[in-house]
């Protein structure tokens, strides 16, 4: 079984621009694989989705919200890079014998030892590793100078054709190891659709078909490459799946301050550190110079990221900014929202169950009254505590071309936005002689692993919170058995965060300053 990711894949693209004759390989995969919509995680963002696709579990039992996520303990951003997720679908196949592949998968680091070869994606300060170590050499050995991240400047030409050949070594890469290994699983990613995405969008709903654009030279690039692949793997099992959509945004809304009316928010009066707040909109302004002229890169190389990272911006009062500029007053706050995309997390800071349900039903009430006042449609959910991250309800914004924003500072509900994000659902295809045709409904993140593990004729661990997919053939042997599970978490990592993030001030504003770019954080 290969299973290739493509992150924030979609079909508000792939269909449109497959039925123009554009995209031939992924015309071929609507006439011969089963397809569909894939609901990503809530929220649909990189992490947890990854994560949440490697076990088959939901993020509020991984306790995981995003590449940050508001620990209601402290009441600060944490970084999600360096936390091990035991239990993967991989470590199930390898504790029960089978030899795997894993190429390029966020949350694939740290890792637990597996019978076989794992070149993780990187967190935002990563050189290299892989497991085994000697890996690394090999693959620079196949494709050249490998590359874990793009840093060329968003919105060049740079940009653009170090992206078409991280594509292109990929592919290469994944293919390399899969033909080497003969694993029973392989499971790879091209990153640079999500990535152009964010950056490349433009002015319409749908992008053009044109070589002038660029998200489209990535999709005509891995089009091309997928062709080769599907023909060089014609008698495997093949799915190719996304972590989530995309979408032009053009108007975002504001849960916290549709809290703060509420009263379940309040700031302080004296306008925090408004030394550091000058400060961030320097920086800002020099950023942008930067970018204009092209030498962020050169001085990322020459000045401390600290010098350059970890003031706020000072240009919107989003909730980092808020928490870094000392502008929440806790003492009167029963709940604040953190976002990711389309999803809305609301922390209440009550501890006992009665309360906590007093002030979730305040907060829904609020958010559901300003979303209809608006003209949003939305949907609510109550969890159970996982840990610190988990929030207590989440709401999630429906309607198209609107997200949310962590903003405070907004004198309007709704308000215009220009830029593009993640839409809840991504792609899914499944084409080989374990599948059939035609197109499955309902399908969600959380059921791959346990449809993976039990295609390949594998245990499914009983955490998984996923159900297996009608997907196969009749005349299948996945079709004809019922799926067997056992009491599997998994092992401890293997290999740690050694100089991680975690207590690294300047690393976490590095990672942080390119989550902005991407238009995680305000």
């Amino acid at each position: 079984m290969i299973v290739l990711g493509l992150d924030g894949a979609t079909f508000s693209l792939i269909r449109p621009w497959a039925d123009a004759g554009e995209l031939p390989a992924f015309a071929r995969l609507f006439e011969e694989s089963v397809s569909g919509p894939l609901e990503s995680t809530v929220p649909e963002v990189t992490v947890p989705a990854w994560p949440a696709f490697a076990t088959g579990r939901e993020p509020s039992v991984l306790d995981m919200y995003g590449f940050t996520h508001f620990n209601r303990d402290t009441k600060e951003l944490d970084l999600s890079h360096d936390e091990f997720v035991p239990g993967k679908m991989w470590d199930a196949v390898s504790d029960q014998g089978g030899r795997c592949v894993v190429f390029n998968i966020p949350g694939s680091y740290p890792w637990q030892a597996i019978d076989g070869t794992i070149v993780a994606a990187a967190p935002e300060y990563k050189d290299s590793y892989s497991h085994p170590p000697e890996a690394w050499d090999e693959l620079q050995d196949v494709v050249g100078e490998y590359k874990l991240r793009n840093d060329e400047r968003p919105g060049s030409r740079e940009y653009v054709d170090l992206s078409l050949s991280l594509v292109d070594k990929r592919f290469d890469g994944f293919e390399h190891f899969v033909r080497k290994e003969e694993p029973e699983l392989a499971v790879g990613l091209i990153r640079a659709t999500d990535r152009v995405a964010h950056h490349y969008w433009g002015p319409d709903d749908t992008p053009p078909a044109s070589t002038e654009n660029a998200i489209f030279e990535v999709y005509q690039r891995v089009d091309e490459r997928l062709g080769e692949f599907l023909d060089a793997h014609g008698d495997e099992d093949v799915l190719l799946m996304s972590d989530h959509g995309f979408e032009k945004v053009r108007r975002k809304f504001a849960p916290n301050r549709a809290l703060q009316d509420a009263g379940l928010v309040s700031l302080s009066d004296g306008g925090g550190d408004n030394t550091k707040a000058l400060l961030g909109k320097a920086r800002l302004a020099a950023r942008e110079a930067l970018y204009r002229t092209g030498l962020l890169t050169a001085v990322r190389q020459l000045v401390p990221e600290s010098a350059l990272t970890g003031i706020p911006d000072g240009s919107a009062l989003g909730l980092d900014n808020a928490i870094n500029l000392g502008r929440v007053d806790w003492a009167r706050t029963r709940a604040v929202a953190d976002i990711g995309q389309k999803s809305t997390l609301v922390y209440t800071f009550a501890d006992d169950p009665d309360e906590i349900a007093a002030v979730c039903d305040e907060a829904e009430s609020a958010l559901r009254e300003a979303a209809e006042s608006v003209g949003l449609d939305v949907r609510f959910d109550r969890l159970r505590r996982g840990g610190p991250h988990t929030p207590d309800l989440t709401m999630v914004i429906e309607t198209p071309r609107v997200h949310a924003s962590s903003r405070l500072d907004v004198d309007d509900l709704l308000f215009d936005a220009d830029t593009s994000g993640h839409a809840r659902d991504g792609i899914l295809f499944a084409r080989g002689p374990s599948f059939r045709d035609g197109t499955v409904e309902g399908a969600s993140l959380t059921d791959l692993a346990p449809t993976i593990l039990h295609a390949l004729g594998y245990e499914i661990p009983a955490s998984a919170a996923g159900r297996v997919l009608d997907v196969f053939d009749t005349g299948s042997d996945p079709a004809n058995r019922e799926p067997a599970y056992y009491d599997f978490v998994g092992g401890d990592a293997v290999t740690g965060a050694e100089g991680g993030v975690s207590g690294d001030e300047d690393r976490e504003d590095e990672v942080k300053d390119r989550l902005r770019e991407l238009g995680y954080l305000e």
